[in-house]
């Protein structure tokens, strides 16, 4: 969780919002807890951009890809 997710877009700061633009948010996709298609890449698959962009939202390589598809997968025992 970073310190921005439970914030309304209206109450982001402009950097934030800028940072959450570059990787396909959208005001309505932000507020409805919906997340855009790069948040199912890894880390290291993100270009330089939006890996600036996620670190301006409190990411980093571990939190990222913690939060990604490696949480979505089952496990098969």
């Amino acid at each position: 969780m970073t310190k921005y997710e439970d914030e309304d877009w209206k109450d982001l700061p402009e950097d934030v919002k800028a940072a959450a633009k570059k990787l396909g948010y959208t005001k309505k996709m932000w507020n409805g807890d919906k997340e855009p298609d790069c948040c199912d890449e890894y880390w290291d698959d993100l270009d330089e951009d939006q890996r600036q962009a996620a670190t301006v939202l409190g990411y980093d390589k571990e939190s990222w890809d913690k939060g990604g598809i490696l949480d979505k997968c089952c496990v098969i025992l």
